[in-house]
């Protein structure tokens, strides 16, 4: 069973596009000899830091979700390390599959339904109503 991660790579902003996808599709190589594949690309575009990197207000951000064998994150992120131009980088592993929450089952006949949270069970005294 492969694991899923997600790397968000911020860019330099003034790296010429045509070097970010050449990057990428280097570390899509460097995930495929994993027995691994890019799941999900996702460019952000330019946007503005929540703090200067280096003198610079803004990154380019990218995220890419991905499977792989063991050893797949360190040598993504050793690649990464010698690429110079990205200013920060943060890999994640992914754990759970995000899901729908299922409908509430519709109560038999003669049960009252669920209380909704914050309402009083039947037989309960409401809240009192806050001074003010």
């Amino acid at each position: 069973m492969q694991k899923k991660y997600e790397t968000a790579i911020l860019f330099d902003p003034e790296l010429p596009e045509e070097r970010r996808k050449e990057f990428i599709a280097k570390l899509a190589g460097v995930i495929a000899s994993y027995q691994g594949e890019i799941l999900k690309q996702d460019d952000w575009g330019n946007r503005k830091l929540a703090y200067q990197i280096g003198k610079k207000v803004n990154a380019y951000y990218t995220f890419l979700l991905y499977t792989g064998s063991h050893g797949v994150v360190e040598e993504v992120e050793r690649n990464i390390k010698i690429f110079d131009g990205i200013m920060r980088h943060l890999t994640s592993r992914i754990d759970v599959e995000v899901k729908r929450k299922a409908a509430a089952p519709a109560p038999a006949a003669g049960e009252a339904p669920p209380a909704s949270e914050g309402q009083p069970q039947a037989g309960e005294t409401p809240p009192a109503a806050p001074a003010g």
